[in-house]
């Protein structure tokens, strides 16, 4: 049986590679250049009157021009390794190690090392095939021009790599590329679910039941709803997942119980297995609150003394207020899956507004208390969510906010101008709450 969610994993740490793609262009160019050299070798195009000059240069100085071509790539790539390192030391110590992931998913940066190492390549091949006895007396003129246009694209490559490279450790930018991920991540919790009688369905009384134990310590990165859910309305169970992906799993817990109306069979037990990815460090590729903690990690880090950086902490949190907007206008999957015939075959730990609200707000507003503009932010935020919502559980975790940052103001001393702000932008969030009953 194919692992689904171990091809989710392999696929994303592909991605998230400096290897796979300059390795895909270095194979890629050395059969170009054997390519080449076999069109030279047949003399396909050695007849054209137009391109004379192609076939008319010594073999010796074609060596030297290639030799001169790879030492350049050679060096430019030594280069561009050291300016990527010390990219990913800035992004280490400003924004914090867990977002060097997302730098090396920069695919720019992947295809601009690819470029340089694949000319090199390129150029190492012609030398090795010049230098053989069989094509001594034959003229390299389109496998040297090829290389020659290479190398002129690869001035722009590097002319583009430094603009990339200066772009890519600007604040805003890492933390639009962030948000992007956040939604990315909380997209599929958003999707429709098929509507059926719950009722009739909690009150099945199963026969049989079979508890599945994690085979490994770790955090839960993937899980493959799809095939679990295949799984159940093949053999006819009701699973019920205890986990969901980011929770961190001790081996042999119970991972999940397999319930039905028929015995269950053991060899379940790995298929189940199977189905999930558990590894050493947690992924935001099925974790929103995770990729939720990535943002608040530059936050933080912007609020602490040795940066004093309060705009880019605002940033951050006008980007995960527009990121609870859109959960709040929607309804969170209940973490329970039907088949085509409506029957509840998965049920896992659903996420909730509390939750992702919890995550985004509770640390910035910890490390922001003696910071009054990040703390009217944080109740703009508050006021900005309740105003486009009127669902009061959602108006409950606000109140809660609001309580909370209220609390942490009565431990600094602020200004009368700024106690006078404060005590507006609370007001205005108090206000909007009291257009909606809800049970403090």
């Amino acid at each position: 049986m194919i692992n689904l969610a171990s091809l989710d994993k392999l696929f994303d740490s592909i991605k998230t590679s400096f290897w796979f793609v300059p390795l895909l262009m270095v194979v890629t160019s050395i059969s170009s250049a054997w390519l080449m050299v076999w069109i030279d070798h047949a003399q396909a195009w050695g007849k054209l009157d137009w391109l004379p000059f192609l076939y008319e240069t010594e073999q010796s100085t074609l060596l030297s021009l290639l030799n001169t071509i790879a030492a350049s790539m050679i060096t430019v790539t030594s280069i561009a390794f050291s300016i990527t390192i010390v990219t990913l030391t800035l992004a280490s110590s400003q924004f914090g190690p867990r977002l060097i992931r997302n730098f090396m998913d920069d695919r720019g940066t992947q295809v601009v090392l690819g470029t340089f190492i694949s000319i090199f390549s390129y150029c190492v091949v012609l030398i090795y095939s010049m230098s053989l006895d069989s094509n001594q007396g034959i003229k390299m003129g389109l496998a040297i021009i090829w290389c020659l246009l290479a190398t002129l694209f690869s001035v722009i490559v590097l002319i583009y790599f430094i603009h990339h490279v200066s772009r890519s450790i600007q604040a805003d930018n890492v933390i639009k590329e962030l948000c992007d991920e956040i939604n990315h991540a909380i997209e599929p919790l958003l999707c429709d679910e098929l509507s059926t009688n719950l009722s009739a369905e909690t009150r099945r009384n199963f026969s049989y039941t079979l508890t599945i134990y994690a085979e490994q310590s770790g955090y839960l990165q993937l899980l493959s709803n799809d095939k679990l859910l295949d799984i159940a309305s093949e053999h006819d169970l009701f699973i019920e997942f205890h986990w969901r992906p980011g929770h961190l799993i001790n081996k042999d817990a119970k991972l999940a119980t397999l319930n039905s109306l028929k015995p269950i069979e053991d060899s379940l037990t790995k298929v189940i297995n199977q189905c999930c990815v558990i590894g050493s460090n947690r992924t935001p590729i099925q974790d929103p609150e995770y990729a939720i903690h990535q943002m608040v990690e530059i936050a933080v880090r912007a609020l602490s003394p040795g940066v004093n950086d309060p705009y880019t902490a605002i940033t951050c949190i006008d980007k995960l207020c527009m990121v609870l907007c859109n959960i709040a206008q929607q309804d969170l999957h209940s973490g329970k899956y039907y088949d085509q015939h409506g029957i509840l075959r998965l049920s896992r730990n659903p996420y909730d507004f509390e939750g992702l609200a919890n995550s985004a707000f509770d640390q910035i507003r910890q490390y922001s208390v003696s910071s009054v503009a990040v703390s009217i932010r944080l109740l703009e935020s508050l006021f900005r969510i309740a105003s486009i919502t009127d669902k009061s559980d959602i108006y409950l975790v606000i109140h809660r906010q609001l309580q909370a940052i209220e609390q942490g103001k009565l431990h600094v001393q602020y200004t009368d101008k700024d106690t006078e702000d404060f005590i507006q932008s609370a007001l205005k969030v108090k206000n909007q709450l009291k257009t909606k009953p809800f049970q403090s």
